[in-house]
């Protein structure tokens, strides 16, 4: 395996230094670049490498499918075995996504600050690690589950409390890792590869974004195929195994998708040359002996005024209110994460249908990244996204209605109308939430292409979306009881106003107003496209 040193212009295949820089990037960089002697990425248009992009999106796939089935099963197995209380899997969620908040600008500067091929095949490594902890001890768990429901407080034993711990420090690590390796992959090695083609740039999102839904349609139902037919405990063994067995070829996977997109390693050895650029200008470091406590003081407070420099110039730019908008999306109940789940199960819907759902529910998605470019070709990319999540607040309206009108009590099934309309609404509702992600995350990426932090900075709309995230749980703590998430739901619907509001604020930023005067112009779909 070639190291960096080893990539030379002599090692890897010219292509021709454009004269002008493309529109994602800066002249410095093109002039970097050429300074270091490096390849270049092919010219504008040119079609990808189909290898290459093959091996990406069967790696993607592979980790995708890793995550979303720890992420069903894992909720699956505390539901299983503390079926009484929504408590363990807000617990559960609430540590997982706080450690992300906290650390993914961190992450983010691995990004920035490591080789991206080293970064992702560490993160790799780690995510199938931290799976196989989290299997483990739901295994044990689930050893003495005959022992845990007769015991009126589970959480009293010190075999339950310990392997719980180690789920959620399991959980942790797994969502850490899955924020690092979707910085690296889903943005950087992305817009990189792109190379300034806006139509590259959409092609991959959808091709990423269409793989995270087929993975969450078909995770659900193979990990309840395998709890129906088997059991929970077989499920766990087995899920565990095949984290062991895709760790080899995912790696295999990154290291083709490496070599063959020399855009990869052309970006690459670009933020190396700026990087020995910005330490020959650095002053000398004193050469004086300081405690080593006085050392990590010093590096902690330069990593706390580095982050806050980069949250300030964060929300400066136009694209902050964006993200902010889409952060919002995740303080929400009214999807099929966990709590929603344990809901349903609380509801007495077992879990072949739940899986069912929830598959519906991603077709219904896997439509919103078809309708995404359709969307921005009409519309322009800005108003696909306004028009995206506001019809998304629309859907969740009479999912909301569900839970005030109709409503079964603990342990019964709803109504029949108010099954559709709760299922019917939510399934809507992914068309116009996975066609905002699509263009949201483009306005991201291109907002920062030329930005040279621009993976801390992306980073950072993780944190937004994990402290989201994290407020969901808190609710669900507190309103813990199945009779109470009819507060959560409100709260949900209020939390994606909130956010489509705030796009409509970013939207007034970037194009100076929010409706056309005319009607013509107002229902751009019936002509061509508009600003």
């Amino acid at each position: 395996m070639a190291t960096l040193a080893e990539i030379t212009p002599t090692s890897i295949e010219l292509s021709r230094i454009p004269s002008e820089p493309t529109p994602l990037e800066t002249p410095l960089q093109t002039a970097e670049v050429a300074a270091a002697g490096v390849l270049e990425t092919p010219p504008l248009g040119s079609p990808l490498d189909r290898v290459a992009l093959a091996t990406l999106l069967i790696q993607h796939f592979s980790n995708s499918w890793g995550l979303r089935t720890a992420e069903f099963a894992v909720y699956l197995f505390l539901v299983n075995l503390f079926p009484d209380t929504l408590l363990p899997a807000s617990i559960y969620g609430f540590a997982t996504t706080g450690v992300a908040i906290v650390l993914s600008g961190w992450a983010g500067k691995l990004v920035d600050e490591h080789h991206n091929l080293r970064v992702v095949r560490t993160s790799i490594i780690t995510i199938k690690f931290a799976a196989c902890l989290m299997y483990a001890g739901s295994l044990v768990l689930l050893y003495r589950l005959h022992t845990m429901l007769n015991n009126p407080r589970p959480w009293d034993t010190p075999l339950a409390s310990g392997m719980f711990a180690l789920i959620v420090i399991g959980g942790s690590i797994h969502t850490l890792a899955g924020v690092t390796i979707s910085v690296a992959v889903e943005r950087e090695w992305v817009t990189s590869i792109a190379s300034g083609s806006s139509a590259h740039l959409t092609t991959l999102n959808t091709y990423m974004r269409r793989i995270d839904l087929l993975c969450k349609l078909l995770a659900p139902l193979f990990v309840s195929l395998l709890t129906s037919t088997a059991s929970y405990r077989f499920t766990a063994i087995f899920l565990g195994g095949v984290e062991i067995g895709c760790l080899v070829f995912e790696i295999l996977w990154t290291e083709i998708s490496y070599r063959r997109f020399p855009a990869l390693r052309t970006a690459q050895l670009s933020k190396e040359t700026s990087r020995s650029a910005r330490a020959r200008d650095e002053p000398p470091r004193s050469s004086d002996v300081l405690p080593m406590y006085l050392v990590a003081w010093r590096k902690l407070l330069a990593r706390l005024q580095s982050t806050l420099r980069d949250w300030r110039e964060f929300s400066q730019f136009p694209i902050f209110l964006s993200s902010v908008s889409i952060s919002c999306l995740y303080l929400t109940v009214l999807s099929f994460d966990g709590t929603m789940l344990s809901y349903l199960k609380a509801h007495a819907y077992s879990d072949p249908f739940l899986a069912g759902m929830r598959g519906l529910n991603v077709v219904a998605g896997m439509a919103g990244t078809i309708a995404m470019p359709l969307l921005e070709r009409k519309l322009g990319l800005v108003r696909a996204g306004n028009w995206s999540i506001w019809s998304e607040v629309f859907c969740l309206l009479p999912v909301l209605i569900t839970f005030y009108v109709g409503a079964p009590s603990d342990g019964s099934r709803a109504p029949a109308w108010n099954a559709v309309l709760l299922f019917g609404g939510m399934m809507l509702s992914r068309i116009g939430l996975w066609a905002f992600d699509l263009c949201q995350l483009k306005e991201l990426q291109m907002a920062l292409a030329a930005h040279p932090r621009r993976n801390s900075l992306t980073a950072l709309q993780f944190s937004l979306q994990n402290l989201a995230d994290m407020l969901k749980y808190i609710l669900t703590i507190i309103l813990s009881r199945p009779s109470q998430f009819k507060y959560a739901a409100l709260a949900s619907f209020i939390s994606v106003l909130a956010g489509a509001s705030t796009y409509l604020a970013y939207v007034k930023k970037e194009r100076g107003h929010i409706l056309h005067h005319s009607l013509g112009d107002m229902i751009p779909l019936l002509k061509g496209k508009t600003r």
